[in-house]
Parts: structure tokens; C-alpha cells; sequence
């Protein structure tokens, strides 16, 4: 038998504990038929824990779990008693940008006719993942107010985008392309109005898409591809954008395969500790 599989488990806030439950049985089951041992450890860190300790992430974490887990499963979180969701914010983007986990996988798979909102679509019509820049974007939250709660009040936020930060994510829906028999890239973004930071996205895309000859790349406007999304998902195989644009496009994903309850998310650094959500959203 191989090692056992050591999983860090947090079940988060609300139904998050309730789904989490139901994904630790499915785990169990999957590792017992494959003949291998799964050991899971749980953490308390949600709503309730923040409200009585004032503790969000301990500050031991982004070292405790590297060293002693090889996955982390995370419920839902969220809680009307922490209205800013300070909390929630902590645990997953903390995780998310601390340990480094550039790709958001999310896939969009329909089981069955009925659960699919749009007519005459089958299984065989919505079958394609999107890949979400996970790391940088809107989402690293550098930005302020200014003269807050007065008529003259500017807010802020800042959309950083690296080189090294597109190219990764890029390579990597290509590279998943490559290994899973695709061949069709889509890219999306909004380089017609947000001209500097998504002509990096255009021009790295163009280049990463060179070394893959075997492989069509074809450019959206996001505005484009959720039309498209609802019109034809059959034409998606692989989708690949930025952050924001991920986090949307994903929604309307789940939409099509059933709702979020349907919709699985895996937060990955290739080879190093990543951390699954059973549900999206």
C-alpha cells in the first residue's frame, strides 16, 4: 500500500461544515478503493474561532502545513456575525497568496441533462475548464480611500500584473491542453479598454501560443466569451484570464453544470502543498 495521504481539513463556516463532511466520507471512499490511507487532521479556523479567539490564520500556518500535509480541503466560508469577512479574507486568499497558488482550476463538467439551465444541451456540450490567475490582479488588494465617508470620497484598487505572473498561468492551460488531448485555447480579457495591463496579457499570450503549434489559441473579450458561454459552451476547451475575470466567468460555469454545489475549485502550486475547495462560491 502507498503512504497514507495526509490532509489538512478546514471546514469553514455555515454549510461549509455541512459539505465538507459529505466530501471527507467521498474522500474516504476513493482512498479505500484505491488501496491507499488517507489521514485527515482538522482545523478549527472559520467564524467561530475568529469571534472567540480574534485569531483569522495562525501565524504558524504557512509553515505547520507545507511540512506536515500533502493537500488541504477547505469548506465555505462566510458568516453574518463578521460583516467584512475579514475572517474569510485571512484564511483563503491568505493561503492562496502565501503559499503561492497561481492556479485556480476550475472545471466545468455537466452529469446530466436536467441540471443544465439551457435546452438540448448535454453532457457531451459543456466539458471544459477554466484556468484563473489566482495570485495577482484586483485581488492583492493594494489600493485606499481618500476623504472616506464624505461627498469627495475616491476609492481605489490596483490591477498588478507580472510578466512572470501571466506567463505561468498561460503555460499552464496550455500544458493541460497538451497532456489532456485539447486543442483549443481560449484566452480572455479586456485589452480594448484596460490597455496596459491586458496588452501584457495579449502579448504574452501570442507568445507562449508560438511554442504550441499543435494547439489553436484564439483571443475573447470577456464580455464576448460569457455570451459565448451561454450560446455554444460546446466550442470551450480550455479557458484561461486573469483573477476578477476568472472568479465571474467560473459563476456562470457553474450555471451551466448545475450551480456552485456542482462546482469543484483547486487552488495549485505544481508540486508543492494546494488547497481544494468541494465547492465554489
Amino acid at each position: 500500500m502507498s503512504a497514507d495521504l495526509r490532509i489538512a481539513v478546514v471546514p469553514g463556516d455555515g454549510i461549509g461544515v455541512e459539505v465538507t463532511a459529505q466530501a471527507v466520507r467521498a474522500l474516504e471512499a476513493v482512498t479505500s478503493a484505491s488501496g491507499r490511507g488517507v489521514r485527515l487532521t482538522s482545523f478549527p479556523w472559520g467564524a467561530d474561532h475568529y469571534l472567540e479567539t480574534g485569531v483569522t490564520l495562525p501565524a504558524d500556518a504557512l509553515t505547520m502545513l507545507p511540512e506536515g500535509f500533502d493537500a488541504i480541503l477547505l469548506g465555505a466560508l462566510g458568516d453574518p456575525r463578521v460583516p467584512d469577512n475579514r475572517h474569510a479574507a485571512d484564511i483563503l486568499l491568505g493561503l492562496r497568496f502565501r503559499l503561492d497558488l497561481y492556479v485556480n482550476y476550475r472545471p466545468v463538467r455537466l452529469v446530466h441533462p436536467k441540471l443544465c439551465p439551457l435546452k438540448d444541451v448535454t453532457p457531451r456540450d459543456v466539458d471544459f475548464v477554466v484556468f484563473r490567475e489566482n495570485t495577482e490582479g484586483l485581488y492583492v488588494m493594494m489600493g485606499g480611500n481618500f476623504k472616506k465617508d464624505t461627498p469627495d470620497e475616491v476609492a481605489t484598487e490596483v490591477d498588478v500584473n507580472t510578466r512572470k505572473g501571466v506567463e505561468r498561468i498561460i503555460r499552464h492551460a496550455f500544458e493541460h491542453a497538451k497532456g489532456h488531448g485539447r486543442t483549443r485555447v481560449v484566452m480572455a480579457d479586456k485589452s480594448n479598454v484596460l490597455i496596459h495591463a491586458h496588452d501584457l496579457w495579449q502579448r504574452v499570450f501570442k507568445t507562449v501560443a508560438a511554442e504550441y503549434p499543435g494547439i489553436e489559441a484564439q483571443h475573447l473579450f470577456v464580455d464576448n466569451l460569457t455570451m459565448q458561454m451561454v450560446r455554444n459552451p460546446a466550442q470551450f476547451q480550455v479557458i484561461v484570464t486573469t483573477n476578477m475575470f476568472g472568479d465571474i466567468v467560473t459563476d456562470l460555469g457553474a450555471g451551466l453544470q448545475g450551480g456552485l454545489g456542482m462546482a469543484a475549485s483547486g487552488n495549485i502550486h505544481p508540486g508543492r502543498l494546494s488547497l481544494f475547495e468541494p465547492v465554489h462560491g
